[in-house]
């Protein structure tokens, strides 16, 4: 099979797959907070449109960002939010500041 690849797109992929293993943070990790950001979707019956943002400044921070861009207004967007963190932390997710997945408004 032959697949063309975006390059920036896999340079971006290895860039956050190295961000997220130095952080020490797991698939199963990812996974969980993922599971836990799709029991808000679906209350809300939402399907969104995921994309990775890789955030890095040399010697200062890197970060790797899921952000599920949302058919809502920012407000909405801001409880949704909320309600996740309440959720991340009720299922006992221990948050680390090189992941995080946020809700995007992009009504």
């Amino acid at each position: 099979m032959r697949i063309k690849w975006d390059e920036n797109q896999v340079r971006e992929i290895m860039k956050a797959d190295a961000i997220l293993r130095h952080a020490g943070i797991s698939d199963q990790q990812i996974g969980r907070q993922l599971d836990v950001a799709g029991v808000v979707l679906r209350r809300y019956q939402i399907r969104p449109n995921a994309s990775v943002l890789v955030t890095s400044a040399d010697d200062f921070f890197s970060g790797v960002t899921y952000s599920l861009a949302v058919p809502v207004g920012a407000e909405k967007a801001f409880d949704m939010n909320v309600e996740l963190a309440r959720a991340e932390d009720k299922a006992g997710i221990n948050k680390n500041v090189a992941f995080d997945v946020v809700f995007e408004a992009v009504a």
